[in-house]
């Protein structure tokens, strides 16, 4: 414990630490496992959890990109 904040409840600490919650941080690595994925970088089991479609025709900065179902 941080002496001085023994009084704050957790959010507070967090906040006043500028830290993040640790529902945020596992949420922030499977939101970066995930991209891992589609960029073909990480290589563990599941790696068919994703399928790319190539397309000419996505929305946005026209990476050519879009998941299949």
């Amino acid at each position: 414990m941080i002496r001085g904040l023994e009084h704050l409840s957790y959010k507070d600490r967090l906040r006043e630490l500028g830290l993040f919650s640790l529902e945020e941080r596992r949420l922030q690595g499977d939101l970066l496992e995930a991209f891992q994925y589609l960029k073909r970088t990480y290589k563990r089991a599941g790696e068919g959890l994703f399928t790319r479609a190539y397309s000419d025709s996505t929305r946005g900065n026209g990476n050519g990109f879009k998941l299949r179902e």
